[in-house]
């Protein structure tokens, strides 16, 4: 695997993502108005807001990055330049990394967007530390991009592609999102230090399994 490739291949993903704005600003968009409903349906200074607003950003999170990951690599087979990136001098362990880099990149700028905004509309305040929430939060949406990618990458050239990800993929977040949210909940709610959340465990084997599996399969799945 040559890093320089990975990058290479995200570097110019980012770049004709921040020529055109598209994606990123359809992103924060609905971020901003997920998070504005919320703060209206929900009650002002609610005590029951401290368990149940790590689901609420985590919300916020998976239909936001569902909407950036279907892009990633069905966006490459509709434009019909997946058989150029191919004939490239680059592997498909190069090709995916580079996808998760930069879908990393994009959905790390929804969370810098997205977490100010929820404290400020909910006014919640954090029990624990804020690096440990944002230390998991992060490493909570490095396993859902590394999943997510794989998948898309896997059902580009299936019909009605969007839906077929979301379907697909969900199942497979799960072991992801659900230990997340607990983890982010201990932090947030009863302020338990990063060392003693078992759940972080959890979510470092499960990326650590799912980035192996595609690695092993890349090839495969980019030559079908």
């Amino acid at each position: 695997m040559d890093a320089r490739k990975v990058l290479a291949i995200a570097r110019k993903d980012l770049r004709v993502e921040f020529r055109s704005r598209a994606t990123i600003q359809f992103l924060l968009l609905f971020s901003f108005l997920t998070l504005l409903m919320f703060n209206f349906a929900s009650p002002p200074f609610s005590p029951a807001l401290r368990e149940v607003g790590p689901g609420l950003l985590w919300f916020v999170f998976i239909f936001a990055g569902m909407l950036g990951l279907s892009r990633a690599f069905i966006k490459e087979k509709e434009l019909g330049t997946l058989e150029g990136l191919m004939l490239a001098p680059v592997g498909g362990v190069e090709i995916v990394l580079g996808k998760v880099v930069y879908n990393l990149c994009l959905i790390l700028l929804v969370e810098l967007f997205s977490v100010p905004l929820f404290i400020a509309l909910f006014d919640y305040r954090v029990a624990g530390s804020m690096l440990d929430m944002v230390l998991v939060l992060t490493l909570g949406l490095l396993g859902f991009v590394v999943v997510g990618s794989f998948v898309s990458a896997v059902i580009m050239g299936a019909r009605g592609r969007e839906l077929v990800l979301q379907v697909v993929a969900m199942p497979l977040l799960l072991p992801v999102v659900i230990p997340t949210i607990l983890a982010l909940r201990r932090v947030m709610a009863d302020g338990a230090p990063l060392a003693r959340i078992g759940e972080v465990r959890l979510v470092l084997a499960y990326i650590t399994i799912m980035s192996t599996l595609s690695f092993l399969l890349s090839d495969s799945v980019l030559e079908e």
